[in-house]
């Protein structure tokens, strides 16, 4: 097999992304400096605590840490 994927998977995946509509609400993590670190330390629990109850808010809390993630790795090489 060669190193070229397939055709039909990259016409599947390789499609140019649609513009997003206006008023289109940003996705954004804690904005962690401008709260006090008591706040911080609120939040940061009840993230953490999210994994453990279920499915549903399972996936919430790793949707928060990996935006929280994305965001943190943006300001690090944007500075």
């Amino acid at each position: 097999m060669g190193s070229v994927p397939p055709a039909k998977a990259t016409d599947a995946v390789l499609v140019a992304s649609e513009p997003v509509p206006e008023g289109t609400q940003q996705v954004k993590g804690i904005d962690w400096l401008s709260l006090p670190s008591e706040q911080r330390a609120i939040i940061s629990n009840f993230v953490d605590q999210l994994t453990g109850q279920g499915f549903q808010s399972s996936s919430i809390g790793d949707a928060i840490r990996i935006i929280n993630g994305m965001v943190g790795r943006f300001y690090l090489h944007s500075r």
